[in-house]
Formats: C-alpha cells, sequence, structure tokens
C-alpha cells in the first residue's frame, strides 16, 4: 500500500477481505515498523556529520541542504510545526 501508493479499497480487492480488516492489519503493521525491536534493528540514518558528496561538490545544493537528512527523491513526511510562526519554513513546492 504505502509503496505503490494503493488504496484500501485495491487492497480490499487484491486480498479478497473488508476494509475493516484490511485497515486493522495496516494499522498493526504500521504500529510493528515503529516498534523498537524493528526500528532499532532495520533502521539505519546516516551520521550528523555526513553530506553527500553530490551535495558538496555543487555550490547550488551546497548552501542549502548541507545540514539535511536523508534523501531528496521527492518522499514527503507529514510533520506537525509546533509554532505557527516557524510555517513557512516547512513549505515545499507539493
Amino acid at each position: 500500500m504505502c509503496h505503490a501508493g494503493a488504496t484500501n479499497r485495491d487492497m480490499q480487492e487484491h486480498f479478497q477481505h473488508s476494509a475493516d480488516t484490511i485497515s486493522k492489519i495496516f494499522l498493526r503493521l504500521l504500529d510493528m515498523t515503529i516498534s523498537p525491536q524493528f526500528y532499532n534493528k532495520y533502521v539505519h540514518l546516516p551520521p550528523d556529520d555526513l553530506v553527500p558528496p553530490k551535495i558538496q561538490a555543487d555550490p547550488k545544493f551546497y548552501p542549502f541542504f548541507k545540514d539535511c537528512r536523508g534523501a531528496i527523491d521527492g518522499t514527503h513526511i507529514d510533520i506537525f510545526v509546533p509554532d505557527d510562526a516557524l510555517t513557512t519554513c516547512y513549505r515545499n513546492r507539493k
């Protein structure tokens, strides 16, 4: 569902189960992926001081992305901004 952008309805059709069952199982899987046992074993974040060579070598990217962690691949993560004054810092083109 997450990888292919499938909907709950697509999953109902694929697995031949109700929307309620699909939702319950999906939430259980999400809970499992954020559990410490799974997260600590399989999720490996890059070191804080590592700047990818592509960003480091390009003056067009370095000043803006030198402190970023993670991939620049179009992935968007919902966040909650702590202060209304900071909302403009968290906006992007999508």
